[in-house]
C-alpha cells in the first residue's frame, strides 16, 4: 500500500514535471517570436534612412532576448551610423559659426538626405541648421542693401535710397539703424524741396520747410543759412527789385545802341534777380537775332572775298605767276583756314615754287649759303682738275635741287674732262648708285642721276633703258593722280555744276557742295565749280558754328546755366555786401559746383572766411 502511494506520488510528479516543462518552452518560442518581429521591423526602419527608430526596435528585441547576437550588431552598425551623422551636423554649425555658409549647407544637405524625417532627433537640428543659414544669408542682404541706399543717399539720390532701405527691412526687420536713416532721408527730401521753393523764390512756402527741417533736426547747420536768406529776401525786396530794375534798363540801352552781347549780359542780370524774366527772355532772343544777322552779313561777306581770292590764286597759278598766287591763297586762308580748295591749291603752289627755286636758288632759301660753298668748291676743284672730287660737289648741289641749271652745266664740264677711263668708271658708279635709289624707292634721285650720266655720255644704253623705265612708272602714277577728263567727263561736270547752281539758290547748301564735288572729281581744274564748292563750304561751315552757340553764350554755356550762376553769385555779392558771409560762401560754393573754374567765385569764398576769421577774432578779443 505504501509502495503505490509511493509509486502514484511519483507519477504525480512526474506528470506534475511535464506539465511545467511544456508550460516553459511556450513561453520561450512567444519570446523568440517577438524579438525576430522586433529585429525585422527595426531593419525596415534602418532601409528608410530611420536610425534612431531601428534602434529602439532592436533594443526591444534584447529585452526578451538579451543574448540576441544579431541585434546586437544591428545597434552598433546603427550607431555608428548615428555618431558619424552627429558628428557632420556638429561640424556644419561650427562652419556656420566660422560664416562658411556654402560649406556649412553641403554638411546639412548631405545629413538631411542620409535620415529619414521622421527621426526627430538629428532631422531638427538640421532643420535648425538650415534656418540658422538662411538667417545669416538674410542679413548679409540686409548690409549689402544698407550699403547701395548709403551710396544712393551720399550720391543724392533720395528716393532710390529710401527704396533700399524699405526693401532692407524684410531681411531684419528689428533693425533700428534703417528706421534712423530713413528718418534723415525724410529730412534730406524736405531739405531739397525747401531749397526749391527758395530757388523759384517762393520764400514763404520755403520758410515754412526749413523750419519743419529744425523741428525734425535741431542741429540741421543749412536750415538757419536759409532762413536767414529768406530773412534778407524779404527785408530787401525793394532793394532787390530795384537792383534788377536797374539791369533790366541798361539792357534796354545797350540794345538800343546795338550792343547786343553786352544787352543780353544785362538782361540775364535782370532774369537772375527775378525781375520782368518773361520780357527779359525775349529781348535776349531778339539781341541773338540780331547778333546772328550781323554775323551772316559779315560771312557772307567774308565767304566773297575767300572766293574773290581763290579765284584770282588759281589764275595766277595756271599763269605760273607763283608767288602772286601765293600771296592771294593766303589772304584766303588768313578769312577762312579750314578752306580745303584753298588749302589743295596751296600745295600745288608750295611745289612749283620749290621747283622753280631749284633752278637758281635766291638768296632767300635756307640753303643758299650751303649751295654757294659747294659751287666754290666745285669750281676750285675744276681749276685744279681734280675732277673726281668736282664730280662730288656738283652732284651734291643736284641732289638737294635737281633742275639747277649751274649745277647740271658744270658737272658735264666735270665729267667731260676727266680722262676717258675715269669717265667711265664714274659714270658706272653713278650708274650702280642710281640702281641703289631706285631699290630703296628713291625713285627721284634714281632719274636725277640717270639724266647726269645722259648729259656726259648719251649713248650710256643701260642708263637710257633704265630712264625710260623709271619715267614710264612715273607717267603711270601721275595718271593715276591727275586724271585728265574725258569729253564725256567735262560735260557730267558741266552738268553737276549746273545741278548745283540750282540747289545755291534754293539754299540747299549741302545738295549744292555735293554736286560741286562731284564737278571737281569729274574735272579737277574746273575752276568755276571749285570757286563755288569754297562758296558752299564756307558757308556751311558757318551755319554749323552759328548752330553750335545757338542757345549758348560766349562761354558755351546754355542759357539756362549760366542764369543761374549768375544769380547765385548775384545773391552771394548781396550777402556779402550787407555782411553775411556764410550765405555768401553758400552761394558761390553753388556757383563753383555750376562752373568749378569759376576763379571769381572761389577768390571770394576766401575773401568771405577770411572775414568771418576776422570777426571770430574780434570778438574774442
Amino acid at each position: 500500500m505504501r509502495s503505490y502511494v509511493l509509486l502514484i506520488g511519483i507519477l504525480c510528479c512526474a506528470l506534475s514535471f511535464s506539465s511545467f516543462s511544456q508550460s516553459v518552452y511556450g513561453k520561450d518560442r512567444d519570446i523568440i517570436k517577438q524579438s525576430a518581429r522586433f529585429i525585422q521591423e527595426g531593419k525596415e526602419l534602418f532601409d528608410r534612412n530611420d536610425y534612431y527608430g531601428a534602434v529602439e526596435k532592436w533594443t526591444e528585441a534584447l529585452k526578451g532576448d538579451p543574448w540576441n547576437s544579431e541585434a546586437k550588431l544591428l545597434i552598433e552598425k546603427a550607431l555608428l551610423i548615428i555618431e558619424e551623422l552627429t558628428e557632420k551636423t556638429n561640424n556644419g554649425f561650427e562652419l556656420l559659426e566660422g560664416g562658411q555658409l556654402d560649406k556649412a549647407f553641403e554638411n546639412f544637405v548631405s545629413v538631411k538626405d542620409s535620415i529619414n524625417p521622421g527621426s526627430r532627433s538629428l532631422y531638427g537640428l538640421v532643420v535648425n541648421g538650415f534656418n540658422a543659414i538662411e538667417a545669416k544669408k538674410n542679413q548679409q542682404r540686409y548690409v549689402k542693401i544698407v550699403e547701395l541706399g548709403d551710396l544712393y543717399a551720399g550720391k543724392g539720390n533720395l528716393e532710390g535710397a529710401e527704396m533700399a532701405y524699405t526693401f532692407a527691412r524684410k531681411f531684419d526687420p528689428e533693425d533700428g539703424l534703417v528706421g534712423e536713416r530713413v528718418d534723415a532721408l525724410k529730412v534730406k527730401k524736405i531739405k531739397r524741396y525747401a531749397a526749391d521753393l527758395f530757388d523759384k523764390g517762393a520764400y514763404g512756402e520755403s520758410k515754412e520747410e526749413w523750419t519743419r527741417v529744425l523741428e525734425l533736426d535741431p542741429g540741421d547747420e543749412d536750415a538757419p543759412i536759409y532762413l536767414s536768406k529768406i530773412a534778407f529776401k524779404e527785408a530787401e525786396k525793394e532793394r532787390l527789385d530795384a537792383l534788377g530794375k536797374s539791369y533790366f534798363d541798361n539792357g534796354g540801352a545797350f540794345f538800343k545802341r546795338g550792343q547786343f552781347q553786352e544787352a543780353i549780359d544785362q538782361f540775364e542780370n535782370a532774369i537772375a534777380m527775378s525781375y520782368r524774366t518773361e520780357e527779359s527772355k525775349r529781348y535776349i532772343e531778339r539781341c541773338r537775332e540780331k547778333i546772328a544777322e550781323g554775323e551772316r552779313r559779315e560771312n557772307d561777306k567774308n565767304t566773297e572775298q575767300v572766293a574773290y581770292y581763290l579765284r584770282e590764286g588759281i589764275k595766277f597759278f595756271n599763269l605760273a605767276q607763283y608767288k602772286k598766287a601765293l600771296a592771294m591763297l593766303n589772304e584766303g586762308l588768313k578769312l577762312e583756314p579750314e578752306n580745303t580748295q584753298i588749302r589743295e591749291y596751296m600745295l600745288r603752289v608750295i611745289i612749283a615754287l620749290k621747283r622753280e627755286e631749284e633752278k637758281d636758288v635766291p638768296p632767300t632759301s635756307p640753303f643758299f649759303k650751303l649751295i654757294q660753298d659747294l659751287k666754290r668748291l666745285g669750281t676750285e676743284a675744276f681749276e685744279r682738275s681734280d675732277y673726281p672730287a668736282s664730280v662730288k660737289y656738283w652732284e651734291e648741289i643736284l641732289l638737294i635741287f635737281p633742275f639747277n641749271e649751274e649745277a647740271r652745266l658744270n658737272l658735264t664740264k666735270a665729267l667731260s674732262k676727266s680722262d676717258p677711263a675715269l669717265a667711265k668708271e664714274i659714270l658706272q658708279n653713278m650708274y650702280a648708285e642710281a640702281r641703289d635709289f631706285s631699290q630703296r624707292n628713291k625713285k627721284r634721285e634714281a632719274v636725277i642721276k640717270l639724266k647726269l650720266i645722259l648729259d656726259v655720255d648719251p649713248g650710256f644704253k643701260d642708263a637710257q633703258a633704265f630712264l625710260r623705265e623709271l619715267e614710264a612708272e612715273k607717267k603711270a602714277e601721275e595718271k593715276q593722280e591727275k586724271k585728265v577728263p574725258s569729253k564725256e567727263e567735262k560735260k557730267r561736270a558741266q552738268e553737276f555744276y549746273a545741278k548745283g547752281l540750282e540747289f545755291y539758290r534754293m539754299e540747299k547748301l549741302e545738295e549744292a557742295a555735293g554736286a560741286w564735288a562731284k564737278a571737281v572729281e569729274l574735272d579737277p581744274e574746273f575752276v568755276d565749280a571749285r570757286v563755288y564748292l569754297s562758296r558752299a563750304e564756307s558757308k556751311l561751315r558757318n551755319l554749323a558754328k552759328a548752330s553750335g552757340g545757338a542757345t549758348a553764350g560766349n562761354d558755351g554755356m546754355n542759357d539756362e546755366l549760366r542764369i543761374k550762376i549768375k544769380k547765385h553769385y548775384l545773391d552771394g555779392v548781396n550777402y556779402f555786401m550787407n555782411g553775411m558771409y556764410r550765405e555768401a560762401i553758400t552761394e558761390w560754393e553753388a556757383v563753383l559746383k555750376l562752373d568749378p573754374k569759376n576763379g571769381t567765385a572761389r577768390q571770394n569764398i576766401e575773401r568771405a572766411r577770411k572775414r568771418i576769421e576776422f570777426g571770430t577774432e574780434q570778438g574774442s578779443s
